[in-house]
């Protein structure tokens, strides 16, 4: 095992790389009585075509997140959802657009819980019948998806800002997708990217690393090594400007809510790291678009907006820059903000006060196990690696950096949407 070491909060990680290619991440912390363990894929809703063995395969929008669903089948193992309700643990999964996440949350015999979660990822049978069967299910949470009114407009923003990227598609894709999808298709999608060096074991909590450790690696004696070449992802390279540029969503609803996004070339930045990168425009967003700026201030004063947020993106080559609000007047928030965001700012007083709350933050992370443990999968599978120095990173950010990058914003290519009763 190799030990590291978040820098600052003085927290140890011990990691290995198993013969058979999967990756074991162990933060062992007497913070806590509880455990939180995952074993996840480097597999997600982004990868929509991938060559491998000279065959190109089109992925059907919707697939991974199916995946998840005949993995995470519990209803399909009564012995095994019984076991884990025995023991007073909690079987959940999530599928994002960078990969799959299958975890347990408990406090009772962490071991026993290690293998059912183990048993759930290896032992699979996805058949036609199960697969048709999950259709409805899906189909529900597609239709409850689109009743998330918040959560809906931010993807349907996200899709127009588009015209050929894995973007326009949902992670759970829509119903005439998953209609499409089969057991074969499934099955070639696990025996592609669920193989061993495409897999991570992440375990958080009180425990012993190195009895951990051996239960993985003796659990894995009987796990067929199938390492190989993974596939490669096809992806289309995107136009600069928007496919949708407006947009209206019939809802009745007592106050107008209005999400304006813009996409911006991320080569404008010359900043090759993608973390730094949403570190500097999050604290330049947080500055003048947060509930403590004075845009905010103002716009509540003129009853412009009840509330007004703002968040980063970046999908590919582009950084996606989002100013959402709930207003009693669509029309006038859309002009204000389409002038205002061009006087975008941020003084040097004001940038090291935010740098300096973006690092408390990161110290607090560790105060909570399923933080560390997301915080771990998220950075392995967006980037293939944990970065140990991240608080040096932010420490490290400049004024200098910020006001170029504020210089390079570029607003003519945006795209907005709101919902009219």
């Amino acid at each position: 095992m190799i030990k590291k070491t978040f820098e600052k909060v003085r927290e140890d990680v011990y990691y290995e790389k198993l013969e058979n290619g999967v990756e074991v991440y162990l933060y062992p912390t007497d913070k806590t009585k509880n455990f939180y363990l995952s074993i996840s894929v480097k597999y997600g809703a982004r990868i929509n075509k991938y060559k491998i063995n000279n065959k190109v395969y089109d992925i059907i929008p919707g697939s991974a997140h199916f995946l998840e669903h005949k993995v995470m089948a519990l209803s399909e193992n009564p012995e095994i959802s019984k076991r884990i309700n025995e023991l007073g643990s909690l079987a959940n999964a999530w599928t994002s657009y960078y990969g799959t996440n299958y975890n347990i949350f408990g406090s009772i015999n962490l071991r026993e819980n290690l293998k059912l979660l183990l048993d759930i990822f290896y032992n699979i049978d996805i058949n036609e019948k199960c697969v048709n069967e999950e259709k409805g299910i899906i189909g529900e949470e597609i239709d409850m998806y689109k009743d998330q009114i918040d959560s809906y407009m931010s993807n349907k923003i996200l899709s127009n800002l588009f015209h050929n990227s894995y973007i326009k598609k949902t992670v759970v894709g829509e119903r005439e997708d998953i209609e499409k999808i089969t057991a074969k298709s499934l099955n070639r999608i696990y025996k592609d990217y669920y193989g061993t060096n495409n897999t991570f074991i992440v375990v958080t909590g009180n425990f012993d690393k190195d009895i951990i450790l051996e239960d993985i690696k003796e659990y894995m004696k009987n796990v067929k090594s199938n390492k190989k070449q993974l596939p490669k992802r096809i992806k289309k390279k995107d136009k600069e400007t928007v496919c949708i540029s407006y947009e209206e969503i019939k809802k009745d609803m007592r106050n107008d809510r209005v999400k304006c996004a813009f996409k911006i070339d991320k080569k404008r930045f010359n900043i090759k790291n993608d973390n730094l990168l949403r570190y500097y425009i999050n604290i330049i967003l947080s500055n003048n678009f947060s509930a403590t700026s004075k845009l905010y201030e103002q716009y509540k004063n003129e009853e412009i907006i009840i509330n007004m947020g703002s968040n980063v993106n970046i999908i590919d080559d582009y950084v996606i820059i989002g100013v959402s609000a709930l207003t009693k007047d669509a029309n006038i928030f859309i002009n204000r903000i389409k002038e205002d965001i061009l006087n975008i700012s941020i003084d040097e007083i004001s940038f090291e006060r935010k740098k300096k709350l973006f690092l408390k933050s990161y110290i607090l992370d560790f105060d909570n196990i399923e933080d560390v443990e997301y915080n771990i999968s998220s950075s392995v599978m967006l980037e293939n690696k944990v970065d140990f120095n991240e608080y040096s990173m932010i420490k490290d950010m400049k004024y200098s950096v910020a006001k170029d990058i504020i210089n390079n914003l570029d607003f003519k290519n945006y795209s907005i949407i709101r919902t009219i009763k």
